[in-house]
């Protein structure tokens, strides 16, 4: 369980500087993929790479929040 004395678990915190990374990485992907392409994906395929384009920014905007909440 935990290492504590008091016998209370620890919340594990979270690192906004690690969502911040994740959604510019997620974002940069979603955009090469987008922009290379030989021929036109499935409209199911297209729908995947904007729903992933918007989770990404959403993760990006949400870590900078996050770090800018914390200082």
């Amino acid at each position: 369980m935990s290492d504590d004395q008091s016998g209370a678990a620890k919340k594990k915190q979270s690192n906004p500087r690690r969502f911040a990374l994740l959604g510019a990485a997620a974002t940069v992907l979603a955009i090469i993929n987008m922009s290379t392409g030989s021929e036109a994906p499935a409209q199911a395929v297209v729908i995947l790479q904007y729903v992933a384009l918007a989770l990404g920014l959403f993760a990006l905007v949400g870590g900078l929040v996050m770090m800018m909440a914390q200082k």
